[in-house]
């Protein structure tokens, strides 16, 4: 994978990395999440996820915007099915149906949502 990999062929390799079929691709999304390990056991702790669109280049986005200080970034592949569960379940009237807007401001990328970054995030299914 390098920089210009997009999201959908980094699903297929990583299908292909541990011998699950590439036919089966559709049903997974590759997914941004933040959030932060917590506890004597730092255990992971998600705050937010956004499902990449098939064409966007994961590699560059890690490498273009950091966290906020004391959150992680990290990239997932999940079953869009229980990505879409998880949306069901996140009722935000504030928020939903938005993806997060990122914005360069001053040298640096950060995210312009609604009413803060951390907030809850609705996944934009592609």
């Amino acid at each position: 994978a390098t920089g210009s990999s997009g999201a959908r062929e980094l699903v297929r390799e990583a299908l292909e990395r541990y011998g699950l079929s590439q036919l089966s691709a559709g049903q997974y999304a590759l997914c941004d999440v933040i959030g932060k390990f917590e506890g004597p056991e730092k255990r992971w702790q998600m705050e937010g996820l956004r499902v990449l669109g098939d064409h966007e280049k994961p590699l560059l986005i890690q490498d273009l915007w950091k966290p906020r200080e004391g959150f992680s970034r990290r990239l997932e592949l999940r079953k869009r099915a229980e990505v879409e569960e998880l949306a069901a379940k996140d009722v935000d009237t504030t928020t939903a149906g938005q993806s997060w807007v990122w914005v360069r401001e001053k040298g640096t990328w950060s995210c312009n949502a609604s009413p803060s970054c951390m907030g809850k995030m609705h996944p934009t299914l592609a």
